[in-house]
């Protein structure tokens, strides 16, 4: 059997289907020995991948491509099952616009993670910068270690009104307590300059390929098969007790009618992320995405 070891994003739905399909075998089925691993923010992700730790993942495109900047050691073999930003912006429903929230508290998880990358981009549209609001890290000094769950003991405690979340706690947050969705990046952030990607050490794709394609092409299945189990993941969600199956319900219908179920590399929206992140000085002003980019043979 082959052991692949993994790095995924922070706990959210684009991790259930895989989770789901490590616990019950359906990789070792495959011949894969996946040994995963979340994180507790894009923070601490991006500093893994500077050290090499994972041979692939999946991550979104503001966390991968800064930290990969001069590495050898990646490169980017597909969009992953979020060809576009999967969070939202959510609010208090005494809360109306993003232009709201300006000079006040408004909540992400850490710099340099997606939420950060988000809330720079969606300042942009109205005219703002993400030093008009005071960005709160959440999980800088958090006595949780998962982001839904702080997010939720914010809001009881009226820490602040506004965020930007991902799903299932979206969901969560809606039937607790009423805030709305006010921006919904999977529609507003079109066309998309964010992604998760699929990347893998380039030693593997040079010589394992036909690992890299068999992991590749069991990940959009897992995606695939998660979509259409929706009582499978729900009963996931039990493995937090903060979220409810109705939650993973909720999400699910929100959310993976999104979902890009075959490997690729959309060209055009990759030249897109390159400009977002030179935009938001991530990288560097000459900074060339293809160089970070192989196709597996």
């Amino acid at each position: 059997m082959d052991s692949i070891n993994w790095g995924s994003p922070p706990v959210g739905l684009f991790n259930f289907p895989l989770d789901l399909w490590t616990e019950q075998g359906q990789f070792a089925d495959r011949g894969i020995d996946l040994n995963t691993h979340t994180h507790l923010t894009g923070q601490e992700y991006g500093n893994n991948i500077r050290q090499g730790v994972y041979d692939m993942g999946h991550i979104g495109t503001p966390v991968f491509l800064p930290a990969a900047v001069g590495s050898d050691e990646y490169a980017v073999i597909s969009i992953g099952v979020c060809d576009y930003a999967p969070f939202y912006f959510v609010a208090d429903p005494a809360v109306g616009s993003l232009a709201d929230c300006k000079g006040e508290a408004f909540v992400i998880n850490k710099f340099k993670t997606c939420p950060h990358s988000l809330l720079k981009w969606h300042a942009r549209q109205h005219g703002l910068s993400e030093h008009d609001f005071q960005a709160i890290e959440l999980m800088a000094d958090s006595q949780f270690d998962n982001y839904g769950m702080a997010f939720l003991d914010g809001v009881q405690n009226q820490r602040f009104r506004a965020g930007i979340l991902y799903e299932p706690y979206v969901s969560m947050i809606e039937r607790e307590f009423g805030w709305r969705v006010l921006g919904d990046y999977p529609e507003i952030a079109r066309p998309a300059n964010y992604a998760i990607l699929l990347y893998a050490r380039r030693s593997w794709i040079e010589h394992k390929p036909e690992l890299v394609k068999k992991m590749m092409t069991a990940y959009f299945d897992c995606a695939a098969s998660g979509r259409d189990n929706v009582e499978g993941l729900a009963d996931y969600a039990e493995k937090f007790p903060f979220i409810q199956p109705a939650d993973v319900r909720s999400a699910i219908s929100r959310e993976t009618r999104h979902w890009q179920l075959k490997p690729g590399l959309d060209w055009d929206l990759l030249k897109r992320v390159e400009v977002e992140l030179v935009e938001q000085q991530l990288v560097p002003g000459d900074y060339q995405i293809k160089d970070y980019i192989a196709e597996v043979a």
